[in-house]
Protein backbone atom coordinates (compact mmCIF):
# COMPACT_ATOMS: atom_id res chain seq x y z
CA UNK A 1 0.00 0.00 0.00
CA UNK A 2 1.38 3.40 -0.96
CA UNK A 3 1.61 6.32 1.45
CA UNK A 4 -1.18 8.09 -0.39
CA UNK A 5 -3.46 5.08 -0.16
CA UNK A 6 -2.59 4.70 3.52
CA UNK A 7 -3.76 8.20 4.34
CA UNK A 8 -6.74 8.17 2.02
CA UNK A 9 -7.95 5.00 3.73
CA UNK A 10 -8.01 6.89 7.03
CA UNK A 11 -10.02 9.90 5.89
CA UNK A 12 -12.81 10.91 8.22
CA UNK A 13 -16.43 10.83 7.11
CA UNK A 14 -17.81 14.37 7.32
CA UNK A 15 -21.57 14.92 7.44
CA UNK A 16 -23.43 18.21 7.30
CA UNK A 17 -26.66 18.62 9.26
CA UNK A 18 -29.07 20.73 7.21
CA UNK A 19 -32.23 22.36 8.50
CA UNK A 20 -35.67 21.90 6.96
CA UNK A 21 -35.24 25.21 5.16
CA UNK A 22 -31.99 24.02 3.60
CA UNK A 23 -29.60 26.19 5.60
CA UNK A 24 -26.47 24.55 7.06
CA UNK A 25 -26.65 24.29 10.85
CA UNK A 26 -23.52 22.45 11.90
CA UNK A 27 -20.73 20.30 10.52
CA UNK A 28 -20.50 17.03 12.44
CA UNK A 29 -17.25 15.11 12.20
CA UNK A 30 -17.87 11.43 12.82
CA UNK A 31 -14.79 9.27 13.42
CA UNK A 32 -14.81 5.78 12.04
CA UNK A 33 -16.25 3.27 14.53
CA UNK A 34 -13.89 1.64 17.00
CA UNK A 35 -15.37 -1.69 18.00
CA UNK A 36 -12.31 -3.69 19.07
CA UNK A 37 -13.26 -3.67 22.75
CA UNK A 38 -11.69 -7.03 23.59
CA UNK A 39 -8.50 -6.58 21.60
CA UNK A 40 -5.18 -6.13 23.36
CA UNK A 41 -3.19 -3.61 21.35
CA UNK A 42 0.57 -3.57 20.94
CA UNK A 43 2.43 -0.32 20.39
CA UNK A 44 3.12 -0.89 16.65
CA UNK A 45 -0.58 -1.63 16.14
CA UNK A 46 -1.56 1.52 18.00
CA UNK A 47 0.79 3.65 15.90
CA UNK A 48 -0.60 2.17 12.69
CA UNK A 49 -4.14 2.83 13.90
CA UNK A 50 -3.31 6.43 14.82
CA UNK A 51 -1.75 7.15 11.44
CA UNK A 52 -5.02 6.05 9.84
CA UNK A 53 -7.41 7.75 12.23
CA UNK A 54 -5.82 10.88 13.67
CA UNK A 55 -7.34 13.91 11.88
CA UNK A 56 -4.05 15.80 11.97
CA UNK A 57 -2.53 13.40 9.46
CA UNK A 58 -5.50 13.89 7.13
CA UNK A 59 -5.27 17.67 7.51
CA UNK A 60 -1.57 17.75 6.69
CA UNK A 61 -2.05 15.41 3.72
CA UNK A 62 -4.86 17.49 2.23
CA UNK A 63 -2.84 20.67 2.71
CA UNK A 64 -0.05 19.04 0.70
CA UNK A 65 -2.59 18.09 -1.98
CA UNK A 66 -3.78 21.69 -2.14
CA UNK A 67 -0.23 22.97 -2.63
CA UNK A 68 0.41 20.31 -5.28
CA UNK A 69 -2.63 21.64 -7.14
CA UNK A 70 -1.27 25.18 -6.78
CA UNK A 71 1.99 24.07 -8.38
CA UNK A 72 -0.04 22.60 -11.24
CA UNK A 73 -1.79 25.94 -11.66
CA UNK A 74 1.53 27.75 -11.98
CA UNK A 75 2.94 25.20 -14.44
CA UNK A 76 -0.17 25.51 -16.59
CA UNK A 77 0.78 29.13 -17.30
CA UNK A 78 3.61 27.85 -19.53
CA UNK A 79 1.00 26.85 -22.09
CA UNK A 80 -1.34 29.00 -24.17
CA UNK A 81 -4.98 29.37 -23.29
CA UNK A 82 -7.43 28.35 -26.01
CA UNK A 83 -11.05 29.24 -25.57
CA UNK A 84 -14.11 28.73 -27.75
CA UNK A 85 -17.37 30.57 -27.67
CA UNK A 86 -20.33 31.61 -29.72
CA UNK A 87 -22.42 34.71 -30.27
CA UNK A 88 -26.09 34.47 -31.10
CA UNK A 89 -28.21 37.51 -31.84
CA UNK A 90 -30.97 38.94 -33.94
CA UNK A 91 -32.23 42.33 -35.10
CA UNK A 92 -35.41 43.87 -36.42
CA UNK A 93 -35.00 47.11 -38.39
CA UNK A 94 -37.74 49.36 -39.82
CA UNK A 95 -36.69 52.29 -42.02
CA UNK A 96 -38.34 54.72 -44.54
CA UNK A 97 -38.46 53.68 -48.19
CA UNK A 98 -39.81 55.14 -51.44
CA UNK A 99 -42.84 52.91 -51.28
CA UNK A 100 -43.45 53.41 -47.58
CA UNK A 101 -41.53 51.76 -44.73
CA UNK A 102 -39.18 48.84 -45.26
CA UNK A 103 -38.68 46.18 -42.59
CA UNK A 104 -35.73 43.77 -42.39
CA UNK A 105 -35.00 40.95 -39.96
CA UNK A 106 -31.58 39.42 -39.30
CA UNK A 107 -30.43 36.34 -37.30
CA UNK A 108 -26.70 36.05 -36.47
CA UNK A 109 -24.74 33.03 -35.17
CA UNK A 110 -20.96 33.42 -34.74
CA UNK A 111 -18.63 30.72 -33.28
CA UNK A 112 -15.25 32.05 -32.10
CA UNK A 113 -11.85 30.58 -31.24
CA UNK A 114 -9.32 32.62 -29.28
CA UNK A 115 -5.72 31.88 -28.29
CA UNK A 116 -3.84 33.82 -25.62
CA UNK A 117 -0.22 33.31 -24.74
CA UNK A 118 2.25 35.16 -22.56
CA UNK A 119 5.42 35.51 -24.65
CA UNK A 120 7.68 37.36 -22.24
CA UNK A 121 7.49 38.15 -18.52
CA UNK A 122 11.18 38.39 -17.49
CA UNK A 123 11.07 35.30 -15.27
CA UNK A 124 7.84 35.92 -13.38
CA UNK A 125 6.31 32.57 -14.33
CA UNK A 126 9.45 30.66 -13.41
CA UNK A 127 9.69 32.44 -10.05
CA UNK A 128 6.03 31.69 -9.31
CA UNK A 129 6.60 28.03 -10.12
CA UNK A 130 9.64 27.89 -7.87
CA UNK A 131 7.68 29.48 -5.05
CA UNK A 132 4.87 26.95 -5.46
CA UNK A 133 7.34 24.06 -5.70
CA UNK A 134 9.20 25.01 -2.53
CA UNK A 135 5.92 25.59 -0.70
CA UNK A 136 4.89 22.06 -1.68
CA UNK A 137 8.21 20.61 -0.51
CA UNK A 138 7.89 22.48 2.76
CA UNK A 139 4.39 21.09 3.33
CA UNK A 140 5.56 17.58 2.42
CA UNK A 141 8.13 17.76 5.21
CA UNK A 142 5.51 19.26 7.51
CA UNK A 143 3.42 16.20 6.71
CA UNK A 144 6.34 13.97 7.69
CA UNK A 145 6.73 15.96 10.89
CA UNK A 146 3.03 15.46 11.62
CA UNK A 147 3.50 11.71 11.27
CA UNK A 148 6.34 11.79 13.77
CA UNK A 149 4.40 14.04 16.14
CA UNK A 150 1.38 11.74 16.07
CA UNK A 151 3.62 8.71 16.55
CA UNK A 152 5.37 10.32 19.50
CA UNK A 153 2.02 11.24 21.06
CA UNK A 154 0.84 7.65 20.78
CA UNK A 155 4.09 6.32 22.25
CA UNK A 156 3.92 8.72 25.19
CA UNK A 157 0.27 7.84 25.78
CA UNK A 158 1.08 4.13 25.58
CA UNK A 159 3.98 4.34 28.03
CA UNK A 160 1.99 6.53 30.41
CA UNK A 161 -0.95 4.10 30.37
CA UNK A 162 1.36 1.13 30.88
CA UNK A 163 3.04 2.94 33.77
CA UNK A 164 -0.35 3.80 35.28
CA UNK A 165 -1.43 0.16 34.99
CA UNK A 166 1.77 -0.96 36.71
CA UNK A 167 1.11 1.59 39.44
CA UNK A 168 -2.43 0.22 39.77
CA UNK A 169 -1.11 -3.33 40.11
CA UNK A 170 1.35 -2.12 42.74
CA UNK A 171 -1.43 -0.30 44.61
CA UNK A 172 -3.56 -3.45 44.57
CA UNK A 173 -0.63 -5.52 45.88
CA UNK A 174 0.08 -2.90 48.56
CA UNK A 175 -3.58 -2.92 49.65
CA UNK A 176 -3.58 -6.72 49.88
CA UNK A 177 -0.34 -6.66 51.85
CA UNK A 178 -1.68 -4.01 54.21
CA UNK A 179 -4.77 -6.12 54.81
CA UNK A 180 -2.57 -9.15 55.53
CA UNK A 181 -0.59 -7.12 58.08
CA UNK A 182 -3.85 -6.07 59.67
CA UNK A 183 -4.93 -9.70 59.93
CA UNK A 184 -1.62 -10.53 61.59
CA UNK A 185 -2.18 -7.71 64.07
CA UNK A 186 -5.63 -9.11 64.85
CA UNK A 187 -4.15 -12.54 65.55
CA UNK A 188 -1.52 -11.01 67.82
CA UNK A 189 -4.15 -8.90 69.59
CA UNK A 190 -6.23 -11.99 70.35
CA UNK A 191 -3.08 -13.62 71.74
CA UNK A 192 -2.37 -10.55 73.85
CA UNK A 193 0.75 -9.66 71.88
CA UNK A 194 -0.65 -6.48 70.25
CA UNK A 195 -2.43 -3.46 71.64
CA UNK A 196 -5.53 -1.63 70.44
CA UNK A 197 -3.22 1.09 69.19
CA UNK A 198 -1.46 -1.44 66.99
CA UNK A 199 -4.79 -2.52 65.52
CA UNK A 200 -5.82 1.11 64.91
CA UNK A 201 -2.54 1.86 63.15
CA UNK A 202 -2.81 -1.28 61.02
CA UNK A 203 -6.38 -0.35 60.08
CA UNK A 204 -5.30 3.18 59.22
CA UNK A 205 -2.61 1.69 56.99
CA UNK A 206 -5.23 -0.40 55.14
CA UNK A 207 -7.48 2.60 54.53
CA UNK A 208 -4.52 4.68 53.33
CA UNK A 209 -3.65 2.11 50.69
CA UNK A 210 -7.28 1.82 49.64
CA UNK A 211 -7.31 5.57 49.11
CA UNK A 212 -4.14 5.32 47.01
CA UNK A 213 -5.71 2.43 45.08
CA UNK A 214 -8.65 4.60 44.01
CA UNK A 215 -6.24 7.30 42.90
CA UNK A 216 -4.31 4.75 40.84
CA UNK A 217 -7.53 3.64 39.15
CA UNK A 218 -8.33 7.23 38.25
CA UNK A 219 -4.87 7.71 36.73
CA UNK A 220 -5.37 4.63 34.55
CA UNK A 221 -8.66 6.01 33.26
CA UNK A 222 -7.09 9.41 32.58
CA UNK A 223 -4.14 7.86 30.76
CA UNK A 224 -6.50 5.71 28.68
CA UNK A 225 -8.43 8.82 27.60
CA UNK A 226 -5.17 10.55 26.59
CA UNK A 227 -4.07 7.55 24.54
CA UNK A 228 -7.45 7.28 22.83
CA UNK A 229 -7.33 10.96 21.91
CA UNK A 230 -3.87 10.56 20.38
CA UNK A 231 -5.26 7.70 18.29
CA UNK A 232 -8.07 9.85 16.95
CA UNK A 233 -10.87 7.89 18.65
CA UNK A 234 -13.35 9.04 21.32
CA UNK A 235 -11.89 9.20 24.80
CA UNK A 236 -14.53 6.87 26.23
CA UNK A 237 -13.78 4.09 23.73
CA UNK A 238 -12.72 0.79 25.36
CA UNK A 239 -8.98 0.35 24.93
CA UNK A 240 -6.66 -2.31 26.30
CA UNK A 241 -2.92 -2.50 25.70
CA UNK A 242 -0.28 -5.18 25.94
CA UNK A 243 2.71 -4.36 28.11
CA UNK A 244 6.02 -3.67 26.31
CA UNK A 245 8.24 -6.70 26.06
CA UNK A 246 11.26 -4.92 27.44
CA UNK A 247 13.09 -1.65 27.95
CA UNK A 248 14.53 0.52 25.17
CA UNK A 249 18.03 -0.12 23.89
CA UNK A 250 20.73 2.12 25.31
CA UNK A 251 22.62 2.21 22.00
CA UNK A 252 22.05 5.96 21.66
CA UNK A 253 24.17 6.55 24.76
CA UNK A 254 27.17 5.15 22.91
CA UNK A 255 26.89 7.91 20.28
CA UNK A 256 28.47 11.32 20.84
CA UNK A 257 26.08 14.22 21.23
CA UNK A 258 27.52 16.09 18.24
CA UNK A 259 26.86 13.01 16.09
CA UNK A 260 23.27 12.96 17.31
CA UNK A 261 22.95 16.63 16.38
CA UNK A 262 24.31 15.93 12.89
CA UNK A 263 21.76 13.14 12.55
CA UNK A 264 19.00 15.53 13.59
CA UNK A 265 20.12 18.13 11.05
CA UNK A 266 19.98 15.51 8.31
CA UNK A 267 16.69 13.90 9.30
CA UNK A 268 14.43 16.35 11.15
CA UNK A 269 11.45 17.08 8.85
CA UNK A 270 10.86 20.34 10.69
CA UNK A 271 14.24 21.71 9.60
CA UNK A 272 13.70 20.61 6.01
CA UNK A 273 10.28 22.27 6.04
CA UNK A 274 11.72 25.55 7.35
CA UNK A 275 14.53 25.41 4.77
CA UNK A 276 12.13 25.00 1.85
CA UNK A 277 9.84 27.69 3.28
CA UNK A 278 12.84 30.02 3.17
CA UNK A 279 13.54 29.00 -0.45
CA UNK A 280 9.91 29.73 -1.28
CA UNK A 281 10.28 33.24 0.12
CA UNK A 282 13.43 33.77 -1.94
CA UNK A 283 11.42 32.78 -5.01
CA UNK A 284 8.77 35.29 -3.93
CA UNK A 285 11.46 37.98 -4.01
CA UNK A 286 12.33 37.00 -7.59
CA UNK A 287 8.65 37.06 -8.51
CA UNK A 288 8.12 40.52 -7.06
CA UNK A 289 11.22 41.80 -8.87
CA UNK A 290 10.13 40.24 -12.20
CA UNK A 291 6.71 41.87 -11.94
CA UNK A 292 8.40 45.28 -12.20
CA UNK A 293 9.35 44.55 -15.82
CA UNK A 294 7.03 44.74 -18.85
CA UNK A 295 4.99 41.80 -20.13
CA UNK A 296 4.35 40.84 -23.76
CA UNK A 297 1.15 38.94 -24.63
CA UNK A 298 -0.12 37.51 -27.91
CA UNK A 299 -3.82 37.23 -28.71
CA UNK A 300 -5.11 35.42 -31.80
CA UNK A 301 -8.81 35.29 -32.61
CA UNK A 302 -10.87 33.58 -35.31
CA UNK A 303 -14.57 34.08 -35.94
CA UNK A 304 -17.04 33.01 -38.58
CA UNK A 305 -20.47 34.65 -38.46
CA UNK A 306 -23.49 33.09 -40.07
CA UNK A 307 -26.44 35.39 -40.69
CA UNK A 308 -29.75 35.31 -42.45
CA UNK A 309 -31.73 38.40 -43.53
CA UNK A 310 -34.70 39.19 -45.69
CA UNK A 311 -32.30 40.46 -48.38
CA UNK A 312 -29.72 37.67 -48.06
CA UNK A 313 -28.32 35.36 -50.68
CA UNK A 314 -30.68 33.11 -52.62
CA UNK A 315 -30.37 30.30 -50.07
CA UNK A 316 -31.23 32.75 -47.31
CA UNK A 317 -27.93 32.31 -45.37
CA UNK A 318 -24.55 33.97 -45.77
CA UNK A 319 -21.42 34.29 -43.65
CA UNK A 320 -18.42 36.45 -43.01
CA UNK A 321 -15.01 35.61 -41.49
CA UNK A 322 -12.90 37.64 -39.07
CA UNK A 323 -9.30 36.92 -38.03
CA UNK A 324 -7.09 38.98 -35.74
CA UNK A 325 -3.63 38.76 -34.19
CA UNK A 326 -2.49 41.22 -31.54
CA UNK A 327 0.77 41.66 -29.63
CA UNK A 328 0.04 43.52 -26.40
CA UNK A 329 2.78 45.25 -24.44
CA UNK A 330 2.14 46.59 -20.95
CA UNK A 331 4.40 48.42 -18.54
CA UNK A 332 3.55 50.48 -15.49
CA UNK A 333 5.33 53.81 -15.72
CA UNK A 334 4.14 54.92 -12.32
CA UNK A 335 2.41 53.00 -9.55
CA UNK A 336 3.22 55.09 -6.51
CA UNK A 337 6.00 52.74 -5.46
CA UNK A 338 3.67 49.76 -5.05
CA UNK A 339 5.92 47.24 -6.80
CA UNK A 340 9.03 48.51 -5.02
CA UNK A 341 7.30 48.00 -1.67
CA UNK A 342 6.26 44.52 -2.77
CA UNK A 343 9.91 43.66 -3.40
CA UNK A 344 10.92 45.06 -0.01
CA UNK A 345 8.15 43.14 1.71
CA UNK A 346 9.18 39.89 0.02
CA UNK A 347 12.80 40.46 1.02
CA UNK A 348 11.77 41.05 4.62
CA UNK A 349 9.71 37.84 4.66
CA UNK A 350 12.65 35.92 3.21
CA UNK A 351 14.92 37.28 5.95
CA UNK A 352 12.32 36.31 8.55
CA UNK A 353 12.09 32.79 7.09
CA UNK A 354 15.87 32.45 7.28
CA UNK A 355 15.82 33.58 10.91
CA UNK A 356 13.07 31.04 11.62
CA UNK A 357 15.28 28.32 10.14
CA UNK A 358 18.22 29.35 12.32
CA UNK A 359 15.97 29.47 15.37
CA UNK A 360 14.71 25.96 14.62
CA UNK A 361 18.27 24.70 14.31
CA UNK A 362 19.08 26.10 17.75
CA UNK A 363 15.91 24.52 19.09
CA UNK A 364 16.83 21.14 17.59
CA UNK A 365 20.27 21.30 19.20
CA UNK A 366 18.66 22.04 22.56
CA UNK A 367 16.16 19.20 22.12
CA UNK A 368 18.88 16.69 21.24
CA UNK A 369 21.13 17.69 24.14
CA UNK A 370 18.26 17.78 26.64
CA UNK A 371 16.90 14.50 25.30
CA UNK A 372 20.31 12.84 25.58
CA UNK A 373 20.73 14.01 29.18
CA UNK A 374 17.18 12.93 30.08
CA UNK A 375 17.69 9.50 28.49
CA UNK A 376 21.01 8.99 30.25
CA UNK A 377 19.50 10.08 33.56
CA UNK A 378 16.46 7.84 33.11
CA UNK A 379 18.68 4.83 32.36
CA UNK A 380 20.64 5.39 35.55
CA UNK A 381 17.45 5.91 37.54
CA UNK A 382 16.06 2.58 36.34
CA UNK A 383 19.19 0.82 37.60
CA UNK A 384 18.94 2.65 40.93
CA UNK A 385 15.19 1.92 41.21
CA UNK A 386 15.74 -1.79 40.59
CA UNK A 387 18.37 -1.88 43.32
CA UNK A 388 16.07 0.12 45.61
CA UNK A 389 13.20 -2.31 45.03
CA UNK A 390 15.41 -5.33 45.76
CA UNK A 391 16.63 -3.72 48.98
CA UNK A 392 13.12 -2.72 50.05
CA UNK A 393 11.80 -6.23 49.38
CA UNK A 394 14.58 -7.77 51.43
CA UNK A 395 13.97 -5.28 54.20
CA UNK A 396 10.25 -6.00 54.31
CA UNK A 397 10.70 -9.74 54.21
CA UNK A 398 13.19 -9.57 57.09
CA UNK A 399 11.02 -7.19 59.11
CA UNK A 400 7.92 -9.33 58.55
CA UNK A 401 9.69 -12.49 59.75
CA UNK A 402 11.02 -10.64 62.78
CA UNK A 403 7.53 -9.29 63.52
CA UNK A 404 6.04 -12.77 63.35
CA UNK A 405 8.60 -13.92 65.93
CA UNK A 406 8.11 -10.90 68.16
CA UNK A 407 11.44 -9.25 67.38
CA UNK A 408 9.92 -6.23 65.59
CA UNK A 409 6.89 -4.16 66.37
CA UNK A 410 4.01 -3.20 64.07
CA UNK A 411 5.45 0.23 63.32
CA UNK A 412 8.53 -1.43 61.85
CA UNK A 413 6.34 -3.58 59.59
CA UNK A 414 4.24 -0.64 58.43
CA UNK A 415 7.33 1.42 57.72
CA UNK A 416 8.91 -1.41 55.74
CA UNK A 417 5.70 -1.87 53.77
CA UNK A 418 5.52 1.84 52.89
CA UNK A 419 9.14 1.71 51.78
CA UNK A 420 8.38 -1.32 49.60
CA UNK A 421 5.33 0.32 48.01
CA UNK A 422 7.32 3.50 47.38
CA UNK A 423 10.14 1.47 45.79
CA UNK A 424 7.69 -0.28 43.46
CA UNK A 425 6.17 3.04 42.47
CA UNK A 426 9.63 4.51 41.91
CA UNK A 427 10.58 1.68 39.56
CA UNK A 428 7.32 1.99 37.62
CA UNK A 429 7.86 5.72 37.14
CA UNK A 430 11.51 5.20 36.21
CA UNK A 431 10.63 2.60 33.56
CA UNK A 432 7.97 4.86 32.03
CA UNK A 433 10.38 7.80 32.11
CA UNK A 434 13.04 5.72 30.33
CA UNK A 435 10.63 4.70 27.58
CA UNK A 436 9.39 8.28 27.13
CA UNK A 437 12.95 9.63 27.18
CA UNK A 438 14.00 7.11 24.53
CA UNK A 439 11.08 8.11 22.31
CA UNK A 440 11.80 11.82 22.82
CA UNK A 441 15.48 11.42 21.94
CA UNK A 442 14.66 9.37 18.86
CA UNK A 443 12.12 11.99 17.82
CA UNK A 444 14.61 14.80 18.46
CA UNK A 445 17.09 13.17 16.08
CA UNK A 446 14.42 12.53 13.44
CA UNK A 447 14.87 8.76 13.64
CA UNK A 448 11.76 7.78 15.58
CA UNK A 449 10.98 4.10 14.99
CA UNK A 450 8.88 1.57 16.88
CA UNK A 451 10.40 -1.84 17.48
CA UNK A 452 8.51 -5.11 17.63
CA UNK A 453 8.95 -5.18 21.41
CA UNK A 454 6.86 -2.04 21.73
CA UNK A 455 9.72 0.35 22.54
CA UNK A 456 11.37 3.18 20.64
CA UNK A 457 14.42 2.24 18.62
CA UNK A 458 17.29 4.47 17.61
CA UNK A 459 18.46 3.89 14.05
CA UNK A 460 20.51 6.83 12.74
CA UNK A 461 21.59 6.80 9.08
CA UNK A 462 25.24 6.34 8.15
CA UNK A 463 27.41 9.42 8.20
CA UNK A 464 27.01 11.55 5.10
CA UNK A 465 23.55 10.19 4.22
CA UNK A 466 21.25 12.72 2.64
CA UNK A 467 17.74 13.39 3.77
Amino acid sequence: MTTKQLWQSGLLAITMSVSALGSARAAVVTPAPFDDAAREWTLPELVDEALRRNPRTTQAWQQANALAAQLGVQRALDYPTISVGAEVGGSHVTQPAADGRHTSNQLFIGPTVQLQYLLLDFGARKAAQEQARFNLLSQNFNFNQTLQTVTLGVMNGYYNLDGAQVQLANAEAAERLADAVYRQAEVKARAGLATATDLAQARQNVEQYRYQLEGARGKVSTARVALATSLGIPGHAPLHIAAPAGLPSLAALAVRVDELIDTAFRQRPELAAKYHAWRAQLAAVDLAAANRWPALNMNVGLQRGYYATDAAAPNGVDHRDNASAVLAFSFDLFDGGQQAYQVKGAEALAAAARAALLDSQLGVIAEVVAGYVAFKTAARQVDAAQALLAAAQNSFDSTDISYRHGLKNLIDVLTAQRDLAAARATLAVARADLCNASASLSNATGSLLVGEAGVATFNPPPAGAEQ
